[in-house]
């Protein structure tokens, strides 16, 4: 079972819990897969995080970002706490969240970088097809 971002999920995807308005008003039931349909209506109901069954994204990014360098430092942070389990479960609480921001900004930087890569290959493929015009 993982808790990720709703920008990191994706078709074929099965819930692990169900997801519920504020008021406890369950919208989608657990074990439901996930469609691009269903994607796309979570993202427009603002539901941010949505669990998952199984681990099938790795949110930790090595540390290449402030969030992932963030969670790293959590355990010099949090080093005079180590026999007190409140302290340990709030600094799982620190950690979770600093892995899901890491997680959620390494989508955003790798959708950017797939765009350019499509805008690239547009027009370059506009070119050709410019040259190839002028060539008759």
């Amino acid at each position: 079972m993982q808790k990720i971002p709703v920008k990191l999920a994706m078709p074929g995807m099965k819930l692990a819990k169900p997801v519920t308005r504020d008021n406890g008003m369950v919208v989608l039931a657990e074990g439901l897969e996930l469609s691009d349909g269903i994607i796309n209506r979570l993202a427009s109901m603002n539901v941010e995080r949505i669990v998952v069954q199984g681990n099938p994204l790795d949110l930790g990014d090595g540390g290449d970002s402030s969030w992932g360098k963030k969670s790293e430092r959590l355990d010099y942070l949090f080093r005079r706490y180590n026999d007190d389990k409140w302290m340990f479960r709030v600094k799982g609480f620190f950690r979770e969240y600093f892995n899901l921001k890491a997680a959620a900004q390494k989508a955003e930087a790798e959708a950017i970088k797939l765009a350019e890569e499509k805008a690239a290959a547009a027009a370059l493929e506009a070119e050709e097809a410019a040259e190839r015009g002028e060539g008759i």
